[in-house]
């Protein structure tokens, strides 16, 4: 497909991208509720990760299905690697069965720490034989991901330290054909490395061929340049991260007082993207203010800045 060009104008901001063929790809939702996903990560306190962690209202990735369509109607699911109990395979099938149960698919699994010792990877690190071995720990993840079922797995870029866009690269070239073979697309959000940096984002998103991005709206830090950021990495979406950081209560409402999450998602469709919005969110939640109560805020405001 031959990339086109156009104009994007949202809430006073006017910018000229390419259409990459992410967004091309993705066939049209016959429902809005079909572009609406929910990961795992704004119930972080409610999953026990190790033993000895005290939680209330417990919930396990195998409640999570179900949980997510009768509160919320979101059939689209992301796992965290961090929040499965077991790689055993009864257990992983188990996970998928629960799935299939609730009428619900797994869009995406996010990868950020080693399956052997839950410590983080770095595939672009100068260091040769350190990056080799995170190549190796995110196979074993693709392993299990293939389980599961998913269409995605989110894997970081690496650094920010001692990195290169380079040595992230070739780390990429490495593992896209073995997630392909699976029927796996890699997406990189804007995270925590060298990546926050969207100009070396899109270095690697262009030098390894068959990778997507995952914008994530809670990741740039800078509320004056985000938005720019962020129309830097759209184009070559795969899913969107729906994310919001700090909660806060105003007149006895949620809002996201750190940037405008309507502005975000009105951005988003201005570029024409046509995929999924994953809801999550990290930060603060004041008391009195429950993840369902976070969720349900969610799935009203992009119910009611997207179309099907």
């Amino acid at each position: 497909m031959n990339r086109r060009r156009f104009i994007a104008t949202t809430s006073g901001f006017a910018f000229s991208v390419a259409a990459a063929p992410a967004i091309a790809r993705i066939l049209p939702a016959k429902d809005v509720m079909d572009r609406i996903g929910m990961g795992t990560l704004l119930y972080r306190n409610q999953i026990k990760t190790r033993p000895e962690m005290v939680v209330t209202n417990e919930l396990t990735l195998l409640d999570m299905p179900q949980h997510h369509r009768d509160v919320f109607g979101v059939k689209k699911l992301e796992f965290w690697s961090d929040h499965l109990m077991s790689f055993d395979k009864g257990y992983l099938n188990d996970l998928k069965g629960k799935i299939k149960a609730a009428g619900s698919e797994l869009l995406n699994f996010q990868i950020d720490t080693s399956p052997a010792d839950r410590t983080p990877y770095d595939l672009a690190t100068l260091d040769e034989e350190r990056r080799k071995a995170g190549v190796e720990q995110v196979k074993k993840w693709l392993d299990i991901a293939a389980i599961l079922g998913t269409k995605c797995v989110r894997v970081n870029p690496g650094g920010p330290r001692n990195a290169s866009v380079e040595q992230s690269i070739k780390s990429y070239q490495e593992l896209v054909p073995v997630a392909k073979a699976k029927n796996i697309t890699i997406i990189t959000a804007n995270h925590s490395g060298i990546e926050r940096d969207p100009d070396k984002h899109l270095e690697i998103i262009k030098g390894a061929q068959g990778l997507y991005t995952q914008p994530d709206f809670g990741n740039y830090n800078n509320p004056t340049t985000m938005y720019d950021s962020l129309a830097k990495i759209i184009p070559h979406a795969y899913a969107v991260s729906a994310k919001v950081s700090n909660i806060a209560l105003v007149d006895g409402k949620i809002t996201t007082p750190q940037y405008d999450f309507d502005k975000c998602i009105q951005l988003t469709e201005s570029m024409g993207f046509k995929g999924a919005y994953i809801m999550n969110q990290w930060g603060f939640i004041p008391q009195g203010v429950s993840t369902d109560d976070i969720g349900k805020f969610m799935v009203e405001r992009i119910k009611a800045n997207i179309k099907a």
